[in-house]
């Protein structure tokens, strides 16, 4: 299915593909943090496929010719769709893609290269999870955010990466329910469940690592509050959570145990 293809009304593709790393690639140009660590380590990445939807809007003949007319000295873009799918994109093909989204100026076209490179990242395996990380994110920050996949697909693997993450994790799933609307069925109650348990479960490793660090130094008032707010957000995701669960037919049980460790009682939960 092309990315191109000129009227097409919903273009999606499975990102959790499970395919090995295919040679060096170079980190985003622009946007991200990328300064903390190898791009070659590997993060734990979330399991079971999530449909991205790359378009919900008809491209007319026109636009798409510019399109490709923009981007041709990359090459051609119908033959990097397929090779991006694979991972298979080149250090040069990658640069030439970030120079055209560096200087385009129609942002349905920024979209476009910027989900290329996405695909690309993903598709390499887990040695270029920190690169799929940075591009996700200037995405979302700098082009769109209306997809709540994958919003959701960055929010549980920001949270898999521990506490540090834990708050740029719940602002990412907060931003998927905000456009749950586009879920129905079966698929809307899963998400919207599986979401609220990551907002408790980043929530809670925030608190945990905030009372770490009260522990450490307990003569520290800001460290005090600090932990005193962290644990009250924990509580309240976790009964969010738990009344998601009561009322979904859900299992509680883990929504309700963490509700009663940060609440420090039952009466809360009940």
């Amino acid at each position: 299915m092309h990315l191109l293809a000129p009227r097409a009304a919903a273009l999606t593709l499975m990102l959790a593909l499970t395919l090995t790393a295919c040679g060096k690639k170079t980190a985003p140009s622009a946007g991200g943090d990328t300064s903390g660590g190898d791009t070659t380590a590997a993060a734990p990445a979330p399991s079971g496929p999530i449909d991205i939807v790359f378009d919900d809007e008809e491209w007319d003949e026109e636009e798409t010719m510019s399109f490709l007319e923009e981007t041709a000295d990359c090459g051609d873009l119908y033959a990097l769709e397929p090779a991006a799918m694979l991972g298979n994109l080149s250090d040069p093909q990658i640069s030439c893609l970030e120079d055209k989204l560096n200087v385009t100026e129609v942002q349905t076209f920024k979209k476009r290269l910027s989900l290329l490179l996405i695909v690309d990242a993903w598709s390499s395996g887990e040695s270029e999870r920190m690169r799929w990380e940075a591009l996700v994110r200037r995405h979302l920050d700098e082009f769109d955010r209306s997809d709540p996949d994958l919003c959701y697909k960055f929010a549980r693997h920001l949270q898999k990466r521990g506490s540090e993450y834990g708050e740029e994790a719940v602002r990412w799933a907060d931003v998927a329910l905000e456009n749950k609307t586009r879920w129905t069925g079966d698929t809307y109650v899963s998400r919207v469940y599986s979401l609220l348990k990551l907002k408790s479960m980043a929530a809670a490793d925030v608190w945990q690592a905030s009372e770490a660090a009260f522990s450490a130094n307990p003569g520290d008032e800001s460290l005090r509050e600090a932990r005193d707010t962290r644990r009250n957000e924990a509580k309240t995701m976790a009964r969010e959570w738990l009344d998601y669960a009561r009322e979904s037919g859900k299992d509680p049980t883990r929504a309700f145990d963490l509700c009663v460790s940060a609440a420090g009682t039952e009466q809360y939960c009940s």
